[in-house]
């Protein structure tokens, strides 16, 4: 699993916007100085962020981006589809499509990549903007309570 600067740098551009009160625009210039993040890689994700309908943006003196849509309605796994696409991809499909390896009738390994691909999406699923508004230790908490464990029986 990895998450390219650009998801990153994403997520912390909507967090930007989403800590504004009354929902209030930034500038690109704004929303670069309080992540430092460069000012037009910022430019290029938030543009694809409101392709993608997660931001709007005003022009003139007193424009610039705002969320399109309420925090909690922002997932975490909405912005990584947008961003990244399926970065999760299914392993064992990745690797038959260079070479047959042979075990695709009955294959005990397949399950685990399964599994846990369709957990971490259900994960990021249920996180949204609002629950990481907060401080990182308020943060870890809430993520820690709200989000169930993989539990296997043997």
């Amino acid at each position: 699993m990895q998450i390219s600067t650009k998801t990153e740098y994403g997520i912390r551009c909507l967090l930007r916007l989403a800590r504004q009160p009354g929902g209030e625009a930034l500038s690109i210039s704004e929303i670069s100085q309080f992540e430092h993040v460069p000012k037009h890689y910022a430019q290029q994700i938030l543009m694809r962020l409101r392709r993608a309908g997660l931001v709007k943006s005003t022009r003139g003196t007193e424009g610039g981006f705002a969320l399109a849509m309420p925090a909690d309605s922002i997932s975490v796994a909405k912005v990584v589809r947008i961003l990244e696409g399926v970065p999760f991809q299914d392993t064992c499909d990745h690797f038959n499509k260079r070479t047959d390896c042979g075990h695709l009738g009955g294959c005990s390994i397949r399950p685990i990549w399964q599994v846990i691909s369709s957990r971490l999406w259900e994960a990021l699923d249920r996180i949204h903007l609002l629950h990481l508004i907060s401080d990182e230790e308020s943060v870890g908490q809430t993520l820690e309570s709200e989000l169930p464990a993989i539990k296997f029986q043997v």
